[in-house]
C-alpha cells in the first residue's frame, strides 16, 4: 500500500545559527517558562544570550540534547526582546524534536511562536511537533489541525503540509463512514480472496477494528507462506492507519518470516522499526533493525524506495557512526564482487498475495 511509503514521512529543519544581538542579562527573580520545561535545571550560568545560545548549539552538535535544552532554555531567560526569546526558544524545541520529546517540543516551539508570530521557521516546526503527535498516536484529530493550520500559516514544507490535509480528509471521511452505529459483517463461507477483499474495504472505511478481525481471519485460513504474508502484513498496515504504530511490529516480522525475499514486507518492517523509534518509544536498536531491513530491500531492489535507506542511515551515522559505516563497506564488497540479487524479487504486482482457498 502506498499509505506505507516513506518519501514525504520526514522533514528536514532549518536551524537559525546566526544569534541575535542581544548580550544583555535579563533579571531572574522567579523560574521563567523556558525552565520549567527544561528537563532539569542548569549548572552553567551563563553571562549573556550569545554565551548561553553558542553553549546550545554546541551541545546540539555533540547530540547532548539536554545539555542544548538547558543552555537554549538559559539563553530564552537571558533575552531581552521577543525575537531573541523566539529564537532561543525556536532552537530549544528543535533540540528537543531531535531528543524525540514532542510534547515538550510543542510547548518550547509555541513560546518561540508567541513571542515572534514572524517566525516561521519555529511556526513550521510547531506544525510537524503537532503531526508527529498525531502520527505516532499521541493526539487526536484537533492535533492534526494545529499542525495543518500551522504548517500552511508557515508557507513552509508543502510537502508535509500535503500529507498532513491528505490525513486530515481521511479523518473527516472516517467520521462521516461511523456517524451510525457499525454493525458487525458476516464472514461464514468466505475463502481468503473474499475475507482480505472485505477487510481491504473495511480498512478504507476507517473500521480498523473490524478489518482487523477479518485479517486475522484470513490469516487463520491461510494455507501458504505467501498467504500467511499476506494476511500478517495487511493487519499491520491496518494498525499504521489506525495510529497504532507500536503494535504494527510484529505482524510485519511475521510477514518478512514468511516471505524474506519480498521487498515490499522488508520496507514496511523497516518503517515499523523506524517509527517505534523515532516516536521516542523506541532505541537505538531498533534504528539499527530498520537500517538492516531497509538495506535488505534495496539490495533487492535499488530503485524501490532508496531513499528510505538514506533517512534511516543518516540517522544511524549521527547516533552509531561505525554501525552506521558498515552498512558503506558491505555495498562496496557487494558492487566490487558484482552481485545481483535482482532477478529473485518478484514485482508488486505478485508480491505474495495469492488466494487460498478453503
Amino acid at each position: 500500500m502506498n499509505k506505507i511509503k516513506l518519501f514525504c514521512l520526514f522533514v528536514v529543519f532549518t536551524l537559525p545559527m546566526a544569534v541575535l544581538a542581544d548580550d544583555k542579562a535579563a533579571p531572574k527573580d522567579t523560574p521563567s517558562k523556558a525552565e520549567s520545561t527544561t528537563a532539569q535545571s542548569s549548572t552553567v550560568s551563563y553571562k549573556s544570550f550569545k554565551e548561553a545560545y553558542a553553549a546550545g548549539n554546541q551541545a546540539l552538535k555533540e547530540r547532548n540534547f539536554e545539555g542544548a535544552v538547558s543552555a537554549y532554555g538559559e539563553a530564552e531567560n537571558l533575552s531581552t526582546t521577543p525575537k531573541g526569546k523566539s529564537q532561543a526558544a525556536n532552537a530549544q524545541g528543535w533540540a528537543l524534536l531531535k531528543a524525540k520529546k514532542w510534547e515538550e517540543a510543542k510547548k518550547a516551539l509555541g513560546r518561540a511562536v508567541e513571542e515572534d508570530a514572524d517566525n516561521k521557521v519555529a511556526m513550521k516546526n510547531l506544525g510537524v511537533a503537532s503531526f508527529r503527535r498525531y502520527e505516532y498516536g499521541f493526539a487526536g484529530v484537533e492535533e492534526l489541525k494545529s499542525a495543518v493550520k500551522n504548517l500552511e500559516t508557515s508557507g513552509e514544507n508543502q510537502e508535509l503540509l500535503e500529507r498532513a490535509k491528505g490525513a486530515l480528509s481521511r479523518e473527516e471521511a472516517y467520521a462521516q463512514a461511523t456517524v451510525t452505529p457499525v454493525a458487525e459483517v458476516s464472514t461464514t463461507g468466505l475463502n481468503f480472496k473474499a475475507l482480505t477483499a472485505l477487510g481491504d474495504k473495511l480498512q478504507t472505511e476507517g473500521k480498523f477494528d473490524q478489518a482487523l478481525k477479518v485479517f486475522r481471519e484470513a490469516e487463520a485460513i491461510a494455507k501458504s507462506p505467501a498467504s500467511k504474508a499476506a494476511a500478517a502484513n495487511r493487519q499491520g498496515k491496518v494498525l499504521l492507519d489506525a495510529r497504532r504504530p507500536h503494535e504494527s511490529v510484529p505482524y510485519f516480522e511475521k510477514a518478512v518470516e514468511n516471505q524474506p525475499k519480498e521487498k515490499i514486507y522488508l520496507n514496511n518492517l523497516a518503517f515499523s522499526y523506524w517509527v517505534l523509534y523515532d516516536s521516542g518509544k523506541g532505541k537505538t536498536e531498533d534504528l539499527k533493525k530498520a537500517v538492516d531491513a531497509f538495506y535488505k530491500a534495496n539490495a533487492i531492489d535499488a530503485s524501490f524506495h532508496s531513499e528510505n535507506l538514506k533517512m534511516a542511515l543518516d540517522e544511524l551515522k549521527e547516533v552509531d557512526p561505525e554501525a552506521a559505516k558498515a552498512y558503506g563497506a558491505k555495498k562496496e564488497k557487494e558492487e566490487a564482487a558484482g552481485e545481483d540479487e535482482k532477478g529473485e524479487t518478484k514485482t508488486d504486482k505478485d508480491s505474495g498475495e495469492k488466494e487460498d482457498s478453503k
